[in-house]
Order: C-alpha cells, then structure tokens, then sequence
C-alpha cells in the first residue's frame, strides 16, 4: 500500500476511536470499537513509520496479528526505539483482541487501551 493510504487509515481508525466511539457512543459502550481501531491504527502509523524511513516497499504488508508476541521483531527491519515499539504494540493488540471479542471488560481496560494508543502514536510520531 502506498503510504498515503495508510496515512488516509489511520485517520479514519483515530476518528473511530476519538469522534464516534467516545464522543457519540461514550467510553462504556465503545469497548469493542477502540478494541477495533486501536491495534489497527498504530499498524498503520507504524507502516507511514517505515515507509518514509524507506525501510520498507510499497507492496509490503503489515498484518496487526503478527504483533501478539514479540516474535514479530524477527519480520521487520531494524529502526531506532524498536524494542520499546514492539513491546506497546503487543501489549495494546493483546489488550484489543480482549477488548474486542471477549466479555464486557471494566472500562478502565478501555481506558487503557486509549492510553496506549496515544503513547505510541506520540513515540511514533517523534521518530519520524
């Protein structure tokens, strides 16, 4: 995917989240939704991430489900803060995929997971 497009994703994952899921829905019903978007949304900052370091091509194909161990680190290239990204990227798709389809979870799992969310897209954000 050309970056562009992953730039145009990650927006509408942002806007999920931040507009319709706790502007209209509120934190107690959007459990699911930042389960959603969360994990997906940082996959495609970390893709703009890569590829205006040109550490990765076009038709490169990051998958969020790569990112429930840290195993993951063996598929992409080598990058400043990678251990730490790695680490919060594992953490917040473990804590999504609960969000998502498990049970009705506390809201502050949610809260959490926004947390996290907004930690890496602020480290991301630094390094590029």
């Amino acid at each position: 995917m050309k970056m562009e497009s992953h730039e145009e994703a990650f927006e509408v994952h942002k806007r999920a989240i931040f507009k319709w899921a706790l502007e209209v829905e509120g934190l107690e019903k959007s459990q699911r939704i930042v389960g959603l978007h969360a994990s997906r949304g940082i996959l495609e900052m970390l893709s703009i991430f890569l590829h205006k370091k040109k550490l990765i091509g076009e038709g490169v194909q990051l998958n969020h489900r790569w990112f429930k161990s840290e195993k993951v680190s063996e598929k992409l290239p080598e990058f400043e803060n990678k251990r730490e990204l790695v680490r919060g990227m594992v953490q917040l798709e473990n804590l999504c995929e609960n969000l998502t389809y498990g049970t009705q979870k506390p809201k502050e799992k949610t809260q959490e997971a926004i947390q996290l969310f907004r930690e890496l897209e602020e480290l991301l954000e630094g390094m590029i």
